[in-house]
């Protein structure tokens, strides 16, 4: 059987409804996936939410909730957006789940057993939205936090500690033995830079919250945050209730994450499970911010981006194709709606719906709607297909998915450019060029059969739609990329020529 292939999402946060910036790391997580998938490899992919923390029992306590109550509301927000933007997940996990319960507790008795949990007390700069400390050089001017810029507060607090410290020389050993352990290489360099400043002891419980997991040697403490939400990566895959699962699967392929979290997964992350004795997983892969018209989106500001109403207005795909060829992944990204409209409109309803109509258009008149079966294939435009698969495999390899796209549409724009140069129609004119015809045709339903194909991950509804009409249904499944070394397979499909794929948007309405 093929390797097995592993991602995971962080766990969003329920104190807020998701904003484009959520939607983007579940598409880009969903791309590969279904890429994995598309190699024949059995993927699991896992997502879901976090739901134990002080910042929720605020938000429940401001929404006249429980906080289960809340939770549970949330869970289905963040699930169906899921849903919407196509995410073919494998699991939804909720830390507030008794399965994690188990997991929590049973890594919390390891690390404790190991001597590597002790009670102390703890004086520091807390930023209560990302429950986290922070020392002194890490805030902005004024002891802001340098994530959400609100001003950090000055704790005192008696609780459970996690000996992180003991683990910075084997963290350090682990990033210089795995190169690729924490991409992109930016993010890597500010890891090894905070491993070079010397690691703190971390806070791993509260008392003064009872939304949590209590800690196993003392219910008077439940779990911090962290030491529960990192956890649900180890649930997710069966730890402790699905041995077979488990093992294949973990270690963790892949964990997609933003970039302010990246210490945690980087660091504090790998320094549990060596604690615990479990291995680290193969790579955490940090994305950018997606900011709102050049702003960080914000409550206060008024600019949040609401996912769903921008799937309702332009359709699923166009926003998952939007912010997979606009961010270069690992870096910061930008939306607005008027850059959204023009790639939509130049990209997908100008380059490869046009394309697709004028193709199968011409197959329908010229061969009542019958790919030609000929033994002339445009052996030079295959090659042009096969260099352009290549480099598109390597930059998915890469986590490259903007560049991956890029690669299509390489072939999108050569196939139309194949068409003027070509010109079938005036071949069709001439009884003398019906092989050349044929050839045309044959060569055009081909790359449009690769473009199908390369554009599942990002894609996948319109992927399906244009294999089906090129008379390759895949019934809720997935094209495989082995299929594409073969050149020819469209000869003798019957094709459907059907509506636009993409209706060209009006921007003065």
């Amino acid at each position: 059987m093929s390797q097995p292939f592993y991602l995971t999402t962080a766990i969003s946060y329920v104190n807020a409804k998701p904003h484009v910036g959520h939607a983007y790391e579940f598409i880009v997580s969903d791309a590969i996936c279904r890429y994995r998938r598309m190699q024949g490899r059995p993927v699991f992919f896992l997502s879901g939410v976090d739901e134990h923390s002080a910042t929720v029992e605020k938000a429940a306590e401001e929404a006249g909730q429980h906080p289960r109550d809340y939770c549970d509301y949330m869970a289905e927000v963040f699930l169906n957006l899921h849903r919407l933007t196509g995410s073919s997940l494998s699991d939804f996990i909720r830390t507030s789940e008794p399965r994690h319960h188990d997991t929590t507790k049973e890594l919390l008795r390891r690390a404790y057993a190991k001597g590597d949990i002790y009670k102390g007390h703890y004086e520091g700069w807390y930023c209560f939205s990302c429950e986290a400390f922070y020392l002194a050089d890490d805030l902005l001017d004024g002891e802001l936090c340098p994530v959400h810029k609100k001003k950090a507060e000055w704790r005192q607090e008696e609780n459970y500690f996690f000996r992180l410290s003991r683990y910075a020389e084997a963290i350090k050993r682990h990033f210089e033995e795995h190169p690729d352990f924490n991409v992109p290489v930016m993010y890597r360099n500010e890891m090894l830079a905070l491993l070079d400043r010397g690691l703190q002891d971390i806070s791993i419980s509260r008392s003064t919250t009872r939304w949590g997991i209590t800690l196993p040697w003392d219910e008077s403490n439940v779990s911090y945050v962290w030491f529960d939400a990192l956890s649900n990566y180890l649930t997710g895959v069966g730890f402790l209730k699905d041995e077979a699962l488990f093992n294949t699967y973990w270690p963790a392929d892949v964990h997609v994450i933003g970039k302010d979290i990246n210490r945690f997964h980087s660091v504090l992350w790998p320094a549990m499970l060596m604690s615990c004795d479990i291995a680290l997983p193969k790579m955490v892969l940090v994305h950018g911010f997606v900011y709102h018209k050049g702003e960080k989106m914000s409550k206060t500001i008024g600019n949040i981006v609401d996912p769903v109403s921008l799937i309702e207005q332009y359709g699923r795909d166009p926003l998952r194709y939007f912010l997979l060829r606009e961010i270069a992944f690992g870096q910061d990204g930008n939306y607005s709606e008027d850059a959204l409209i023009n790639r939509y409109n130049a990209d997908l309803a100008n380059d490869l719906g046009n394309l697709f109509s004028r193709v199968l258009a011409m197959i329908k008149k010229y061969r009542e709607q019958r790919v030609p079966r000929t033994a002339g294939i445009d052996g030079a435009f295959q090659e042009v297909i096969s260099k352009i698969r290549r480099a598109y495999v390597e930059s998915m390899e890469q986590y490259a998915p903007h560049l991956a796209l890029g690669a299509v549409w390489d072939l999108v724009s050569k196939a139309n450019d194949y068409v003027q140069k070509q010109e079938p129609w005036a071949l069709a004119k001439d009884p003398n060029k019906k092989d050349d015809l044929d050839r045309v045709l044959l060569n055009l339903a081909e790359a449009l059969r690769a473009v199908a194909v390369m554009i599942h991950p990002f894609m996948p509804g319109t992927s399906e739609e244009m294999l089906k009409r090129l008379g390759f249904p895949l019934d809720g499944g997935f094209p495989l990329l082995k299929d594409l070394e073969h050149a020819g397979l469209c000869a003798g499909n019957t094709i459907d020529v059907g509506a636009s794929l993409f209706p060209r948007i009006d921007k003065t309405k």
